[in-house]
């Protein structure tokens, strides 16, 4: 017998006492009869109990069923293509080919902004988790007037510029170096003087790469023309030191001896 038969029984024979007591006008028989009411409604809190704490454990035990294969479907998916435009107020990004992000409960989408960032999260979108976190922007933003929009199938965020000017690109890494340059040899000197001096001015106005490269390509060059002179000794002082430097970027050829 189930606990809700139990309980159905136990109500029918409480009604029944409670019919006997109303009918009998022997004390002592209705004494006996309030005694075995008490017992019968004891007994039906008890089963009562029983039951609420049996339907608790189902259901924490569904909750617990339930997130575990939440946990167990859900992926989190980084977004790595998207577009942006821009206008004199605002940089635009457009999240694209988001198939039903437009029926997502609010709360299941959102995104912080950042004076040089941002970070938009979209939760359980047909059991993925996509997120795209986006810092170092080229220019600073203002977060408190920065928002986004959701429709359809996309998400457009709206980041409001500081100053109202062209963003040549979207971030600073994508920012190009203009090329330096290279120094001219001087013509009014010995020729590998000139050479010489050119190399040692791109050396102290270069960066760190170029620094390591161009001191790395001289001692590769003088150890090559070493091992040259101590194996052949057929070749002479000008072979055996071509003053050729060669980095990963470029090569020098000093000019022709006169």
């Amino acid at each position: 017998m189930t606990l809700d038969e139990q309980i159905q029984e136990v109500t029918t024979d409480i009604d029944e006492v409670k019919r006997l007591i109303d009918e009998t006008n022997r004390p002592r028989i209705k004494q006996n009869l309030e005694l075995q009411q008490q017992k019968f409604e004891k007994e039906l809190i008890q089963l009562q109990e029983k039951l609420q704490k049996q339907q608790q454990q189902a259901t924490d035990e569904a909750a617990s069923n339930s997130a575990a294969s939440a946990r167990t479907q859900l992926y989190t998916k980084d977004i790595s293509v998207y577009a942006w435009d821009q206008t004199d107020k605002f940089i635009k990004v457009y999240v694209q080919n988001l198939d039903g992000v437009g029926n997502l409960p609010e709360n299941q989408i959102q995104c912080s902004f950042e004076k040089r960032g941002f970070h938009l999260q979209i939760q359980n979108l047909k059991n993925i988790n996509y997120s795209l976190k986006r810092i170092h922007l080229l220019h600073d933003i203002q977060p408190d007037q920065s928002n986004f929009k959701v429709k359809k199938d996309m998400v457009i965020l709206s980041l409001r510029k500081i100053e109202s000017k062209n963003w040549e690109c979207f971030l600073q890494d994508e920012k190009k170096t203009p090329m330096k340059p290279l120094p001219k040899l001087d013509n009014t000197k010995d020729s590998n003087e000139s050479f010489m001096n050119m190399v040692e001015e791109m050396y102290e106005k270069g960066d760190d790469d170029t620094k390591r490269a161009i001191a790395k390509a001289w001692v590769q060059s003088k150890e090559k023309a070493h091992a040259a002179a101590t194996t052949t000794n057929t070749q002479n002082d000008e072979s055996m030191d071509s003053g050729i430097i060669k980095t990963p970027e470029f090569t020098f050829y000093p000019p022709p001896k006169k």
